[in-house]
């Protein structure tokens, strides 16, 4: 005659229960530098998320120190994935897809109570300046061939998205010792030491109405407009 499998034990389960909640219980991580978290579990792919992306696998991969290296070598964003994995990149692909933060299920290589992302699963940190210091905006600025915002302005190659546009112009001008930054019509990223040029004119903010993305769920923001730029000066 056949036996049935015995139940499971209300002891057995309250194991496995632990167990589970105990899988996805990870310490809140310190972020350095003055950084701050996009994301804190979101979607990567082969193509990956983070632009100019320069993945390293190291055996002490953790928030802060993949925060640090990236920081380091110039970048703006960092994002740890699947425990080992420390990315780092001058901005972002595509707008961020929030993934539940039980999927970034894996632990840090380095510190095995915090998670360092999952199994295309990503943490993902950014810094507002690299410098230390900060940007003050200056206004919404005419910018047209007769009457350009800035002067000796050095245009930057297109970002691969406009996703958090201000943010990636902001690093890129700081990236390469530029004092003055500008955004236009939602695209267009411009760098000067000059300033604003000595004619230059200031004009109603509702006339700089082109809107950005922001990462995640945070909405839009303004980038400038139609021969209208958003000028930022960096004040050190």
């Amino acid at each position: 005659m056949a036996r049935l499998a015995p139940a499971s034990s209300p002891l057995t389960l309250l194991v496995i229960l632990l167990l589970a909640r105990f899988a996805y219980s990870f310490a809140t991580p310190d972020i350095p530098l003055n950084w701050t978290t996009l994301a804190s579990c979101a979607v990567d792919n082969p193509e990956r998320i983070i632009a100019g992306d320069i993945t390293t696998q190291t055996a002490d991969n953790t928030p802060a120190s993949c925060i640090e290296s990236c920081a380091a070598q110039g970048f703006g964003y960092a994002g740890v994935e699947f425990g080992n994995e420390c990315h780092c990149g001058t901005g972002l692909n595509d707008a961020l897809q929030k993934a539940p933060d039980s999927d970034c299920n894996v632990a840090c290589a380095g510190d095995s109570t915090l998670a360092c992302g999952g199994s295309w699963r990503i943490q993902v940190y950014t810094i507002f300046a690299l410098r230390p210091g900060s940007w003050a905006y200056q206004g919404c600025i005419a910018d047209t061939p007769d009457t350009p915002a800035l002067t000796d302005s050095s245009a930057q190659a297109p970002f691969a998205t406009n996703l958090d546009l201000i943010n990636q112009c902001l690093q890129a001008c700081s990236r390469l010792g530029f004092t003055f930054a500008g955004v236009e019509n939602a695209g267009t990223c411009q760098c000067s030491n000059g300033g604003l040029a000595t004619d230059s004119q200031k004009m109603d903010e509702a006339e700089c109405n082109s809107l950005c993305p922001l990462p995640g769920d945070a909405g839009f923001e303004f980038c400038g407009g139609v021969e209208r730029m958003a000028v930022f000066k960096f004040t050190g």
